[in-house]
């Protein structure tokens, strides 16, 4: 979070205190001012290592599934759902699990910076994180799933009384979660899907949220191999990699690694959305307005797959329908059976495809 839950996120408590030396990844210029901006408390102040006594276990990955044969047009699949909050600043790296999520959200929150939320289906790892507070924003783009399981470590009063109204299973805190004696505070409560599914009754299989995967391509498409955006605070940019298949996110040029592996992620499909934002009534410590991201209308969008890009524009009449992606021919465009991230984008933000 970024300092808007001072009321009911229970992240660690701290008085200001010496900032202990970052591990060498987190050396990176600006990841102390990103840290702060992010810092996840009722005053600014800066992360410190956690003194619980709770165990962490041992993280492991869990291997997903031979992926079910994909026919055109099909909807995405899967078990139970996990939605999970996760931090996507320098701080949280490497994050955990990431790599097995059915879709990630990227979505702009306070100072500039940006958030994960990622939906877990198809695999579930052993441990995803670091989880982090959630926004208003997420009611609207987890309805399309149904009443699914949500972690997150929390929010202000303000954010939880929006949640509360929502359709999905809040998890913000408790039995599901711990404390990494190996990372700073706040990004270091991660989450365990197992338990946090069993704790919300369990989940429901994911109900349509729009995606329509094939192994064959939308007609037309032309020839693209990277796409590049920035938040004020935040830099993303995903490259193709056609040994692999995959386009690989870096943010604020570092490589996206998943911590259960070492292995850099990798995305099938990158899907840009333009969206409306606004400012909620919900400010952080600083005084900071969060934005809010809206999902119901429509936009222009770029759609990145098989070293191809298609534009063209989504649609969601209502919060209680799935979002349509064509082309500028009114094709549908078909999404590559994979991972596939969203980046949520502002209209007016400039968005690069080469």
């Amino acid at each position: 979070m970024t300092g808007d839950e001072p009321v009911i996120v229970k992240c660690m408590a701290s008085t200001p205190t010496r900032e202990p030396a970052r591990r060498a990844v987190l050396g990176l210029a600006g990841s102390a001012a990103v840290a702060a901006l992010a810092a996840c408390s009722s005053s600014p102040h800066t992360p410190r290592r956690t003194t619980s006594s709770t165990t962490a276990p041992t993280p492991t990955a869990t291997p997903s599934p031979t992926p079910t044969p994909t026919r055109a047009g099909r909807p995405l699949t899967g078990g139970p759902v996990l939605a999970a909050k996760i931090d996507h600043t320098a701080g949280s790296y490497p994050r955990a699990g990431i790599a097995s999520a059915d879709v990630v959200y990227v979505e702009p929150v306070e100072a500039g910076l940006t958030r994960l939320l990622a939906i877990f289906s198809t695999s579930m790892p052993s441990v995803i994180g670091p989880v982090r507070s959630g926004r208003e924003s997420d009611v609207d783009l987890l309805a399309s799933y149904g009443p699914v399981a949500f972690a997150f470590s929390g929010g202000s009063g303000y954010t939880m009384a929006i949640l509360a109204r929502g359709k999905q299973v809040n998890l913000a805190d408790g039995a599901g979660f711990y404390r990494d004696h190996n990372r700073w505070a706040p990004y270091n409560l991660m989450g365990q899907p197992a338990a946090l599914l069993h704790r919300a009754g369990g989940s429901v299989r994911p109900h349509d949220p729009g995606f329509r995967y094939a192994p064959t391509l939308t007609p037309g498409g032309a020839p693209a191999t990277r796409v590049a955006t920035a938040w004020q605070r935040a830099r993303m940019e995903l490259a193709w990699d056609a040994r692999s298949g995959r386009y690989h996110p870096r943010i604020d040029g570092l490589p996206e690694t998943d911590a259960l592996t070492g292995r850099v992620v990798g995305v099938a499909t990158v899907v840009v959305q333009t969206v409306r934002t606004s400012l909620s009534q919900n400010r952080d410590v600083n005084g900071v307005q969060t934005p809010v991201v809206h999902v119901i209308g429509q936009g222009p969008a770029v759609v990145l797959r098989s070293g191809k890009v298609w534009r063209g524009t989504w649609n969601r009449p209502s919060v209680t329908t799935p979002t349509t992606w064509r082309d500028t021919a009114g094709a549908e465009i078909l999404m590559a059976p994979g991972p596939l991230w969203v980046l949520l984008v502002p209209a007016g933000q400039a968005v690069t495809v080469t």
